[in-house]
């Protein structure tokens, strides 16, 4: 007498395997797709944009008649050490507006367009550094993608701007978005 038993095992096997395989490649596609429209949503919106040209304008608004400086190398100066500091060597600065207890005079700015940092900044500087492996860690992660995708064909002085947009303070899901402008 032969026993059947033998076959619904290995078809269960081979069964679970397709499914398992075809799963995985889901999963695979799935996740680009994630990933893809993550990345269209963080850099340059046409929202982000407008907040970039009123926070410049705002900046411009600080500085007083009769300096030579543009408003926010004068902002820098005057703020240097305060919310805003030197990073390394690329004649690059940052000016952090993240802390909650941030009393500055972009206050408002920083309240009405979610700002966390502003950064002044040459992509082309940067990125054809021979010490690459230092403004790596001037910059967070969305930062470095962000001058990665600006490229070092951009060979002048950027204000940009990474904004902070909340969705929900219980959970404290957020989304991070990048703009610049030309200084």
């Amino acid at each position: 007498m032969r026993k059947k038993n033998g076959f619904v095992f290995m078809e269960t096997i081979v069964v679970v395997s397709v499914l398992s395989i075809t799963l995985l490649i889901l999963f695979a596609s799935y996740s680009y797709i994630l990933r893809k429209s993550r990345e269209r949503n963080t850099f340059d919106t046409t929202e982000t944009i407008y907040k970039t040209y009123y926070v410049k304008n705002i900046i411009d608004s600080l500085k007083p008649s009769g300096q030579n400086k543009t408003g926010f190398r004068y902002y820098i100066d005057t703020h240097l050490g305060n919310e805003c500091r030197k990073m390394g060597s690329f004649d690059s600065y940052v000016c952090d507006l993240s802390p909650k207890n941030y009393t500055g005079d972009l206050l408002q700015a920083k309240l009405a367009f979610e700002i966390d940092k502003i950064y002044l900044l040459n992509p082309n500087k940067i990125l054809n550094s021979n010490k690459k492996d230092d403004w790596l860690w001037e910059f967070d992660a969305t930062t470095i993608d962000y001058i990665n995708e600006l490229g070092a064909g951009v060979n002048h002085d950027l204000i940009v701007v990474k904004y902070k947009k909340t969705y929900n303070k219980t959970d404290g899901s957020y989304e991070v978005i990048h703009s610049s402008m030309e200084v």
